[in-house]
């Protein structure tokens, strides 16, 4: 090797033996040049040296000891220290003399009884099994043999089990430093043998300060600026910050600039991670790819490309966590403060996180990439997304939107209230209870009514139209007292129980003024309950509904006890007074008009006056030809039928069923019928039809249907089925 400082000399005879200059000592690197050769010296693991030294003063010195921890932060460093405090001709002291022959062969690496071993290489177990041989040995010329296994985490699982039994009980004067930065990969059963000793990541002070004594031992001019930014990429390792300065040496010679080391390392410069993410903030899309291509182009190192941006956003995190001018957040990034500061406030702390989180998923994507200049492009367009994004839909700005509208809201219905009000003279609603004001429900009625003609059989129809009066409207089923409703003064007159006197008017309130409060009010489940429902009658102060009898479980929870409070307090509200909800099971057919007695042919004009709807009526015709037997009752049926269908004839009246009131009729003695007939009754809900022609159904045994409009109340009783009979009957 050269002579790092040879220069050109004068020219001279090469034969002549004054020719030949004197050899110089060979170039070493700086971070062994400037190895610690006391404990004293060694930076930032007090708490290693200090035990150290005790136990060389107290002769506790361990057969054993495992150094562990990051790289360049000094565990072969003092475990050398600890192998030449051993050999000391001087004496075993706190610290070696490095003046006799064993402290001078330790520091040049030949002494032959303190020996290295590199673990990478020598990771087998015939390895192991040589040094298991050699440590039988006393040593040589000194005092203790020492064995520094460095990366002892390369050893196989057959190397570590013979070393195991060594280890445990060794020969004496044999010492083991076992070092690694990887210690989870040791068994537990070489680690519960050794003294183990944690070494620590330096500050960026303390870098800051060994890298100042070398440049100025070295006489290398270099600003503060620049001595920060090496000592924060070596993070926490010496020996990496020795190296940065003595790389940054090569390059500029006696001096170098903060942009001169930001070219040699490869670093983005603060400006361009500021424009980069002032694009972010700007959505400017142009300005960020074209920053990604120049980065790309320039064949800057990615993954420190990454690192810095991560740096940057955690940076602001906490500036903007502290609250302050950032003199002890930024102390490590000098260069960045006044870009910084510029960025404070302009991110939101959960679109930060969530930035980190992409730059985070983008570091892993970067590793097996060929196409990182897509993967970079990507994360920046998905920055722009988590900021515009963030920003518009945080719960403080959803929260004002909807303040806002709802302010916009009721303004514009207060005005259109005030209207209202005004033209209708200052009616109120006076409920039929305690006579106080009742807000919550005001609107309009129309009092015109259209009264179909008798020939159609349709109903008188209501038209009623509702709207919210403000904001602070009491809810239905809330209680108010007079003095709080004394200064409400709806605009809405109650209904009197006479405009609910047709089936028509019914559904009408119904329909507009029941279910579509229900809604206004977000009652969503009672909507739901309440939409096959069917209004029957509202007399005496009960409000009877009918549901079909296949939806049983809706009657349990509408008169569930705050279900049928809200209803019945609504309906108190809007009919003006006191109303009790009656829940009955029953088809639809029989929900609107009391059940049919005795009908003929000549009822159907009887049975339209008597409001039923839904179904299909026709006038009334002559009945067919009397094909029964002399003495039988004539022929009934039901006052509904569907489209389509025809009336079995031979149905009986109630008088043929009086003598068994609550059963199938037209069984006589044969109760065989009566299950099926049962059958048949719930299947058609109550009402025999059939699509067949009249003569079809003659012959055959006539019953009547039993009643099931108050099925809800009781139950109807049936027979039970009766026993099988014999296949000749």
């Amino acid at each position: 090797m050269l002579p790092a400082d040879t220069g050109p000399g004068p020219a001279a005879n090469p034969g002549s033996a004054s020719d030949h200059k004197p050899a110089q000592t060979p170039y070493m690197a700086l971070y062994r040049r400037w190895r610690p050769q006391l404990f004293s010296h060694v930076l930032g693991q007090e708490h290693v040296t200090r035990s150290l030294q005790n136990a060389l003063a107290g002769g506790r010195v361990a057969h054993a000891y495992l150094f562990c921890g990051q790289r360049g932060t000094g565990k072969t460093t003092m475990a050398k220290l600890l192998g030449k405090a051993l050999n000391c001709l001087e004496g075993i002291n706190a610290e070696p003399c490095n003046r006799c022959r064993s402290c001078v062969e330790v520091t040049e690496g030949r002494n032959l009884d303190v020996l290295e071993i590199d673990a990478a290489s020598n990771r087998g177990i015939d390895e192991i099994r040589d040094l298991r041989e050699k440590v039988r040995y006393a040593p040589a010329q000194n005092r203790y043999k020492v064995y520094i296994i460095d990366e002892v985490h390369m050893l196989t699982s057959e190397a570590f089990n013979a070393l195991l039994k060594i280890l445990e009980e060794p020969p004496a004067r044999v010492v083991f430093i076992l070092a690694t930065t990887e210690v989870h990969k040791i068994p537990l059963t070489i680690v519960s043998r050794c003294q183990r000793y944690d070494f620590h990541l330096l500050e960026v002070e303390q870098l800051i300060a060994r890298l100042r004594d070398v440049a100025a031992a070295m006489r290398f001019s270099i600003d503060e600026k620049t001595l920060t930014l090496l000592a924060r990429q070596a993070e926490g390792a010496v020996r990496d910050a020795l190296g940065l300065l003595e790389q940054c040496r090569a390059y500029g010679g006696e001096e170098i600039s903060y942009e001169q080391a930001l070219e040699i390392l490869g670093l983005p410069a603060p400006a361009l991670l500021h424009r980069y993410y002032q694009a972010v903030i700007d959505e400017n899309v142009a300005t960020g790819l074209s920053l990604i291509r120049e980065v790309v182009w320039r064949g800057m190192d990615l993954q420190r490309l990454l690192k810095e941006q991560i740096l940057y956003l955690r940076k602001l995190l906490l500036l903007q966590a502290a609250g302050d001018d950032g003199t002890g957040t930024l102390a490590d990034v000098p260069a960045f403060r006044p870009y910084l500061l510029q960025h404070r406030n302009k991110f939101d702390s959960a679109v930060i996180l969530e930035m980190l989180e992409i730059l985070q998923e983008l570091g892993f994507q970067l590793r097996g990439t060929s196409q990182p200049q897509f993967l970079l492009e990507l994360a920046f367009l998905r920055l722009v997304r988590a900021c515009r994004f963030r920003s518009y839909l945080s719960p403080d700005g959803l929260l004002q939107c909807l303040e806002r509208l709802e302010e916009k809201l009721l303004a514009a219905g207060k005005g259109r209230l005030e209207g209202e009000s005004a033209a209708d003279n200052g009616k109120t609603v006076q409920t039929g209870v305690t006579g106080a004001t009742k807000p919550g429900i005001t609107g309009k009625i129309d009092e015109t009514e259209k009264t179909a003609t008798p020939h159609t059989g349709q109903n008188t129809a209501m038209k009623i139209l509702s709207e919210p009066q403000n904001a602070t409207t009491s809810r239905v089923g809330h209680a108010a007292t007079a003095a709080d409703m004394a200064d409400v003064q709806p605009a809405v007159k109650p209904l009197s129980l006479s405009t609910l006197s047709t089936v028509g008017e019914l559904r009408s309130f119904w329909e507009e003024r029941f279910l579509a409060n229900l809604k206004k009010e977000r009652k969503h489940n009672l909507v739901a309950y309440l939409l096959e429902a069917v209004p029957l009658s509202w007399k005496g102060g009960i409000f009877a509904v009918s549901i079909p009898a296949k939806r049983a479980y809706l009657k349990k929870r509408l008169e569930d006890g705050p279900n049928r409070k809200y209803m019945e307090n609504l309906l108190q509200e809007l009919l003006g007074a006191e109303a009790v909800l009656q829940v009955i099971l029953g088809s639809p057919a029989s929900e609107t008009a009391e059940p049919p007695t005795e009908l003929n042919y000549n009822d159907n004009a009887a049975a339209a006056a008597a409001g039923l709807q839904g179904r299909e009526t026709y006038p009334a015709v002559a009945p067919p030809a009397d094909t029964t037997p002399a003495g039988s009752p004539p022929p009934s049926v039901s006052a509904t039928r569907s489209p389509g269908a025809r009336v079995v004839p031979g149905h009986r009246g109630p008088a043929a069923t009086a003598s068994r009131p609550g059963t199938v009729s037209g069984t006589g003695e044969d109760g065989a019928g009566n299950y099926i007939i049962r059958q048949v009754l719930e299947l058609f809900q109550g009402r025999l039809i059939e699509a067949g022609g009249a003569q079809e159904s003659r012959g055959k045994r006539p019953f009547t249907a039993p009643d099931l409009w108050m099925a809800g109340e009781q139950d109807i009783p049936l027979p039970e089925p009766p026993p099988e009979e014999d296949d000749e009957l």
